[in-house]
């Protein structure tokens, strides 16, 4: 049973996700889903009755297989975009995050079974100022780690029909 929280309609599709921006030796990890042709951070839908905390640090350990403790929320946002499968409204979390265990910042891939698809994630550590082919991308103009404050941004692609 799929207990993510999304509403698809024949124009329209709403997803409630959830984003990890994982810090190690100055690197930042990023995940290219399924071949894609852009990067963005590990993460995933919010299910029914879980909360945002609960729901990055289970999806983190899903994707990466790595432990994580939240460091604090940086960003909640609101997207409104066009994509390969048509118009998104997404609302989204980006949690700051440590590693519990000592993680070596080393790119690795893996295959993850997701609604009973097999999902290819590779998983490339990346300088701060290295977010090329990067989505949601916002992040390369707003990502700062001194700003203790949380950010509310709204994201509106004039594409959208």
């Amino acid at each position: 049973m799929n207990n993510d929280i999304s509403i698809s309609t024949e124009k329209f599709k709403f997803k409630f996700r959830v984003s990890g921006i994982l810090l190690v030796d100055n690197r930042i990890l990023t995940v290219k889903i399924n071949n894609n042709d852009f990067y963005c951070f590990p993460g995933g839908h919010v299910e029914l009755m879980e909360d945002t905390k609960d729901a990055i640090i289970r999806e983190f350990r899903e994707e990466t297989n790595i432990d994580v403790k939240i460091e604090r929320l940086l960003y909640i946002t609101e997207n409104f975009f066009k994509g390969n499968l048509g118009n998104f409204h997404e609302l989204g979390f980006y949690y700051l995050l440590k590693p519990i265990n000592n993680v070596i910042a080393q790119d690795f891939e893996l295959v993850e079974k997701d609604k009973d698809e097999n999902v290819n994630l590779k998983f490339e550590w990346k300088k701060i100022g290295e977010l090329n082919n990067f989505k949601p991308e916002f992040i390369k103009n707003e990502l700062d780690f001194n700003n203790k404050s949380i950010k509310h941004l709204i994201i509106k692609d004039d594409r959208i029909i």
